[in-house]
């Protein structure tokens, strides 16, 4: 894929996502409110900026992850020296890097201002307090791990220098989702460590389509083997999805109604429970959609024609929506 197109690409799936955040955020009635209690604060612009730079960190996340996989596994060449697909995944990988690490460090600023209830440019006086906020400390560390591994894969030649890599930013992906649920009643702890392994598949199953769709075109007859990798990494990533996001969806419902005798009475009467439903039916449908391209469009890769690609082209956009439903439900926790 030429760089026009997956600059092209990367745009309207971030568009997408955004657009499906914001939807969802009113839906919700979550969507960022400026108190009006005249003690001053971050400002509306800033409590909007936070699920945007969140947004944005996780596509990063994604586009990360999706080179690394194509690099490690995709393309894999038993810890030999990298190919030239290879090396370009290596490349997109630290430059998704920098996006990310760029946003979990901004997303920090926000964060610390949003819930210290203080301007951006007066958070110098209270620095002590923002280090010691457990979400902000965790971007911090996931944005310094990132950094680390933006500089440390730009040289990377080998499939095994990259496999260092994969291990660093599922590193990074922990902070985050520990600090997701901060109480500490049995429920809570289920759902942040089953978030942990959730965000985790997730990303490894959304990152290995991108980058099959990236790195897989570029060889008509290497396609089919990309592919049979793939859908091995799709199967299991699927599979954890599903089960780790119901488990995580049962402790969250639990958490808000206080009790798992509570949690379907959130599930029905709530607007968290309506967003958690509607991303359900969009992972169901991604599910259902890989089981097809299993059974009918692999076997017909030698035929001339777009059917597969605009297939994958629509999960994709399935992808992106979930990608947004995720984040305003982060916000409505």
């Amino acid at each position: 894929m030429p760089g026009g197109r997956l600059v092209a690409g990367g745009t309207l799936a971030v568009g997408v996502a955004a657009v499906t955040m914001v939807i969802a955020l009113y839906s919700a009635g979550s969507e960022p409110k400026t108190a009006d209690d005249g003690l001053g604060g971050p400002g509306l612009l800033v409590e909007w900026l936070l699920p945007f730079f969140r947004l944005l960190a996780t596509m990063a996340t994604v586009g990360c992850a999706g080179a690394l996989l194509a690099a490690v596994v995709l393309l894999r060449t038993d810890g030999g020296p990298l190919g030239l697909q290879g090396r370009r995944a290596i490349r997109d990988a630290s430059n998704s890097a920098v996006i990310w690490a760029v946003s979990s460090f901004v997303g920090a600023v926000l964060t610390a201002a949003i819930l210290l209830a203080t301007p951006v440019n007066l958070l110098r006086l209270r620095l002590d307090d923002a280090l010691a906020v457990p979400e902000v400390k965790s971007l911090l560390i996931t944005g310094i791990l990132v950094v680390a591994l933006a500089i440390g894969i730009r040289r990377a030649e080998t499939a095994s220098a990259a496999g260092l890599g994969v291990l660093v930013a599922i590193a990074a992906l922990v902070p985050n989702a520990l600090t997701a649920f901060p109480r500490n009643e049995s429920y809570v702890v289920l759902a942040g460590a089953a978030l942990v392994i959730h965000v985790i598949a997730a990303t490894t199953w959304v990152g290995g389509l991108a980058g099959l769709v990236r790195y897989g075109r570029a060889s008509r007859t290497g396609l089919p083997l990309v592919l049979e990798r793939f859908s091995q990494v799709a199967l299991l990533s699927s599979i954890a999805v599903l089960l780790s996001g119901l488990i995580s969806a049962a402790g969250r419902l639990a958490a808000k109604g206080g009790g798992f005798d509570k949690a379907l009475d959130v599930l029905t009467s709530d607007a968290y429970g309506a967003l958690l439903l509607a991303k359900t039916v969009a992972f169901l449908i991604l599910i259902t959609a890989g089981w097809f391209h299993r059974r009918h469009t692999i076997a017909d890769l030698d035929t001339p024609g777009t059917r597969f690609w605009q297939l994958v082209a629509g999960e994709l956009l399935l992808m992106a929506i979930a990608i947004g439903l995720s984040i305003a439900l982060a916000q409505t926790i």
